[in-house]
């Protein structure tokens, strides 16, 4: 094998300590450490060219996949017409769950980037069952101008060909409410519960508490009862 130059093995044993200077510089339990400055366009973002870089492409491709399989599946079970098709989140829920246990995060993505509306920060099951999820885009459009931007910071883009349709909310008819069902004895027992009752004082007085009663003594003595004593 040749053998470099002895000016060669010292540039690169000079690039090695060079990069390991830097890393030490934002290692807060070395001795070199400075406090990291960062500009509004870089900050939070991965260095160019790095594997954390790629992974934040690849993940950005994922979810726009996630989202695009996740406004299929309200269109297909949804009500109304384009573009505002709507379905209750319950519902959706129930299906969605077969495919992915990531529903709620999904349906915040989607209307971080104005494809779907509902109500509240956050959507929980049996709480928010009733509560109604509208598309804002038709599904044809949503896949022509939905995209993976390759910027791992924003992970998908939208590309609207015309102005978005004003959002009209839709018309739910609610279920009416269904009341207990009671018998006949149960309302009769009731209605004389709450019926106020009259007391006659005369015919039938109250005991008196805390006297002692009057001992019975027979009408007839020859009848009263003999007790025997030894």
């Amino acid at each position: 094998m040749p053998i470099g130059s002895a000016s060669d093995t010292i540039r690169k044993f000079n690039a090695v300590a060079q990069a390991n200077e830097e890393t030490l510089k934002k290692n807060p339990y070395s001795d070199t450490y400075k406090i990291q400055q960062f500009d509004t366009k870089n900050y939070g973002r991965p260095p160019p060219g790095s594997k954390t870089e790629a992974r934040g492409v690849k993940a950005g491709v994922h979810v726009c996949r996630e989202i695009l399989f996740l406004c299929e599946t309200i269109d297909q079970n949804a009500e109304g017409e384009e573009p505002h098709k709507w379905v209750k989140f319950g519902k959706l829920f129930n299906i969605y769950s077969f495919y992915s246990d990531k529903l709620v995060g999904m349906l915040i993505r989607a209307r971080k980037y104005g494809l779907v509306h509902f109500e509240g920060e956050m959507l929980y099951q049996r709480q928010d069952d009733e509560k109604v999820i509208t598309m804002l885009m038709a599904l044809q459009e949503i896949r022509e101008s939905l995209t993976a931007s390759g910027d791992p910071a924003n992970c998908i883009q939208i590309r609207r060909s015309s102005a978005p349709a004003p959002f009209v909310p839709p018309e739910v008819k609610e279920k009416p409410k269904l009341r207990p069902i009671r018998s006949d004895s149960v309302t009769s027992s009731k209605a004389k519960f709450e019926a106020p009752s009259s007391i006659n004082t005369e015919s039938d007085p109250l005991p008196v508490l805390g006297k002692p009663k009057k001992p019975w003594t027979p009408k007839d003595t020859s009848k009263a009862p003999v007790f025997c004593t030894y």
